[in-house]
């Protein structure tokens, strides 16, 4: 077994250096969100075809895709992996990852995120590990988990090391999904001190200043750092996503618009699962703020039908079936759906995910959008709780407690009463919330409050509009 000594100290099974040395630079190109990362990896094949680690790191590329065709190809990979493995040898580390990826290929993301984890601990600057487990601790909702990962290997890193300013980023991120915001926000800020091109540091410090309402604050953060984060991959279209949703919050529906059309929904046909999530939440949201958003939807619709019976993740599958459902493909909304219910059964990570909260999410869009908000209550109310374990952000998932909001302030008012004196407490800056809580407490009978909540909605608009 030839091997090489890379980055960090960390050794890979190789017969060439250059590939050892091209493989460091796509993993600092992936923790960057870069371009060239693809580029990259061929680069490493070109050097050494036969390197286990190259074959494990397509498999772990084409996963990162999120769909059904791509994971057929990462077990093509995997197989040409253990071939490698096999003739050439592993190292104990280079062995976790392909455990790793044998497990995501299975289905089987807890035991995926297991290995990562294990090669963190005993390698704590393997910083593909690190930052794919990251992933995967996103898609399970479990920010502690984000948080404590980083925080684990920080005193092994030094300010020296080339990749330390992302892991700083990383850190910033777990630390503001586990609600800490005042810790989040200084390692966000000494992230793109270090790397003003740092999109993921960028967007950690842009979710902070969404989870405390700091709207006008976070459209000159993301757009004030524009012309260094807009060099990446089609992550740039989420930072726009960011800032559509900070001037969504100040009613500012011309400029959303703007947004949408000219960078969230600018690239569709590459068909990169995020830019739906982008789209198709950013639009419903919309229309659930009165906003007429056209035919917009058709778009998202179009890509969205290659996907009705994928279900890499659960999360993605819902932004899948909003398209569906609002773009005019009823038939493939309910394949989705009836998929989702299906795999609901299966004995796999996001099977799970589709038996907790899926299922009923998937009804709870099916009813609002066909008016029936009494079943959005019932499907939806119930699991508002456990919505988390879907994955995403808290800022994503939000589409879905709005979506509880619009529902219940037509069926239950009652209950959006109580609801969005939750809301308005946890965000008191968004005027949406202070609207839709002076309809609730009108219906109520609590018109003096419900006038308060009204003057509040209106002070939020002006202010944002002076």
């Amino acid at each position: 077994m030839a091997l090489q000594e890379g980055r960090y100290g960390l050794t890979y099974t190789s017969a060439r250096p250059e590939a050892v040395e091209a493989f460091d630079g796509m993993v600092t190109s992936y923790l960057g969100f870069g371009r060239d990362i693809g580029d990259r990896l061929k680069q490493v094949f070109s050097a050494d075809p036969d390197m286990p680690m190259a074959h494990v790191a397509k498999g772990y590329l084409f996963k990162l895709f999120g769909s059904g065709a791509m994971a057929e190809r990462a077990k093509k990979a995997l197989a040409e992996a253990k071939t490698r493995a096999e003739t050439q040898g592993v190292t104990e580390r280079e062995a976790l990852h392909l455990a790793a990826l044998d497990a995501w290929c299975a289905e089987d993301i807890d035991r995926t995120t297991a290995c990562w984890e294990r090669a963190v601990l005993e390698y704590p600057k393997d910083a593909l590990a690190l930052r794919l487990a990251h992933f995967n601790h996103f898609y399970a909702g479990e920010g502690r988990m984000m948080r404590d990962s980083t925080a684990r290997v920080l005193p092994d890193w030094s300010k020296d090391d080339p990749d330390y300013g992302f892991l700083l980023g990383m850190h910033a991120f777990g630390l503001e999904e586990a609600g800490d915001y005042a810790a989040a926000e200084p390692f966000g800020r000494m992230a793109v001190e270090q790397n003003p091109a740092d999109a993921w540091a960028v967007h950690a410090v842009a979710h902070i200043m969404e989870m405390q309402g700091r709207h006008r604050e976070g459209v000159d953060w993301v757009s004030g750092l524009e012309p260094s984060w807009s060099a990446t991959n089609n992550f740039r279209f989420h930072l726009y996503w960011h800032q559509a949703l900070f001037h969504l919050e100040r009613h500012e529906f011309g400029a959303v618009l703007a947004l949408y059309d000219r960078q969230i929904a600018s690239d569709l046909d590459a068909d990169m699962y995020l830019d739906v999530c982008n789209g198709a939440s950013l639009l419903w949201r919309l229309e659930m703020y009165g906003v007429d958003v056209g035919d917009r939807w058709k778009d998202l619709a179009r890509v969205s039908l290659r996907h009705a019976e994928d279900h890499e993740l659960i999360f993605v599958s819902l932004h899948y079936l909003m398209a569906l459902i609002k773009g005019g493909e009823p038939q493939a909304a309910a394949t989705l759906a009836g998929h989702l219910e299906s795999y609901a059964n299966a004995a796999t990570t996001q099977g799970r995910v589709a038996a907790r909260v899926g299922t009923a999410t998937a009804e709870a869009m099916a009813a609002l959008a066909a008016g029936d908000a009494a079943t959005v209550v019932e499907a939806l109310y119930p699991v508002r709780y456990d919505l988390y374990c879907m994955g995403g952000s808290h800022a994503q998932r939000d589409v879905f407690e709005e979506m509880l909001v619009t529902a219940a302030v037509e069926a239950d008012p009652m209950l959006a009463r109580a609801l969005l004196a939750e809301r308005t407490a946890a965000k008191p800056n968004s005027a949406w919330s202070w609207q839709n809580y002076a309809t609730a407490l009108k219906a109520t009978g609590r018109d003096q409050a419900a006038d308060l909540a009204k003057a509040r909605a209106a002070a939020l608009v002006s202010a944002a509009s002076g």
